[in-house]
């Protein structure tokens, strides 16, 4: 019984399954010489399209980010080693973030 227990409390706790709602974190706009490269989901990254790597969140994860009141939905189509997301060139215009630097965002998935 303890280990069903122990098992559960993990599955629960793990941070793929953790609703991240309105969860602040910073974003990163990838670099353009990625456009047209394989992503770690098997799809054709491009630059101006509307996507985002993150560390742990399962491919085609859709993720909802938001900053200074404008918001987009992005699919997870590829891995990062950031902390944070990083967001294809269209998203971070749609968003207003600065596509040669970082802003905090909001993200829910």
């Amino acid at each position: 019984m303890k280990r069903l227990i122990l098992a559960a409390m993990l599955l629960f706790n793990s941070p793929a399954l953790a609703n991240q709602s309105g969860r602040t974190v910073q974003a990163t706009v990838y670099d353009p010489w990625f456009d047209g490269r394989i992503a770690y989901c098997g799809n054709r990254y491009q630059h101006w399209g509307v996507s985002a790597a993150h560390p742990w969140l399962e491919c085609g994860t859709r993720v909802r980010v938001s900053h200074k009141g404008r918001m987009v939905t992005v699919p997870i189509t590829d891995r990062c080693d950031c902390n944070s997301i990083d967001l294809s060139a269209g998203a971070a215009h749609r968003l207003g973030v600065p596509l040669d630097g970082t802003a905090q965002v909001r993200i829910s998935y």
